[in-house]
């Protein structure tokens, strides 16, 4: 998986969720992520799945990618559904989709909102030098990550993976990795002198200004807290009529969703 195709998705995207506020995003991520706390019912919890993925399609990302990705969290999900294999397939199906469902969500936020958005936004709520921290990870991560590419690189080209050599190979890449941590080590170090000699005190990150809210914030902002509801509704007062309302509430949005993507298109 690369990883910085995320960042490219989020940095390089033109939907109407991209440029909707950052905080509308985050709160209808907080939504989606309660629902999937409250919810117990499979159908609930696939309707939140497929809000989502309606919601990462209207975005215009790529849906099957994102779909994959979100699956990464779901393999550990299913080594405990599994294990809970003996009161039924209800609950496993449930661990799964919670699992499956959150990770969807965090994906499409951080697909179409900036890493250093998000940060910038949080800065409010954090200390500085823990904001500063943040956005100086979010660009070593990347120069790493090419260190790291770079080096698998030369060890294919120099014969250091080898079939049916296991030990050697597992000791190869061992030493890869013990190199990367000193490079690391000496780029943190060096990074951090020619801050200390650029006058650095204190403050790095510049706080999020807090965008109004446009209509292009309501439509996963309001499906969000709808589903929201519904899970709440049925926790509370039991299954009722929930595959009426989440079909209503589904056929609603994807309408909608649909619509907006084709309008946009022509």
């Amino acid at each position: 998986m690369d990883i910085s195709k995320i960042d490219y998705w989020a940095t390089s995207g033109t939907s109407f969720l991209h440029r909707a506020a950052v905080v509308s995003k985050l709160l209808a991520t907080a939504f989606v992520i309660a629902g999937v706390i409250l919810a117990g019912d499979v159908a609930v919890l696939a309707g939140l799945y497929l809000m989502v993925m309606v919601t990462v399609r209207a975005a215009r990302l790529p849906l099957v990618k994102v779909m994959l990705i979100s699956l990464f969290p779901g393999l550990f999900a299913v080594l405990y559904a599994i294990s809970q294999a003996g009161a039924g397939w209800t609950l496993p199906a449930v661990i799964i989709m919670k699992a499956l469902t959150a990770a969807s969500a965090m994906i499409l936020l951080i697909s179409t909102t900036p890493y250093t958005s998000v940060v910038g936004f949080m800065g409010r709520l954090m200390p500085r030098v823990v904001a500063d921290g943040l956005f100086m990870t979010y660009r070593s991560f990347f120069i790493l990550l090419e260190l790291m590419d770079h080096f698998l690189k030369a060890l294919k080209l120099r014969g250091g993976f080898q079939p049916h050599r296991l030990i050697r190979n597992a000791r190869n890449v061992a030493a890869g990795v013990g190199m990367l941590f000193i490079r690391a080590f000496d780029k943190s170090q060096r990074l951090y002198d020619v801050m200390s000699i650029r006058g650095y005190s204190g403050r790095l990150a510049a706080t999020r200004r807090l965008d109004g809210f446009g209509a292009r914030d309501l439509p996963y902002l309001l499906a969000a807290f709808t589903f929201l509801t519904i899970a709440i509704y049925v926790r509370v007062y039991g299954q009722g009529a929930r595959v009426m309302a989440l079909t209503f509430v589904l056929a609603v949005y994807v309408i909608g969703m649909e619509a907006h993507r084709v309008w946009k298109r022509s």
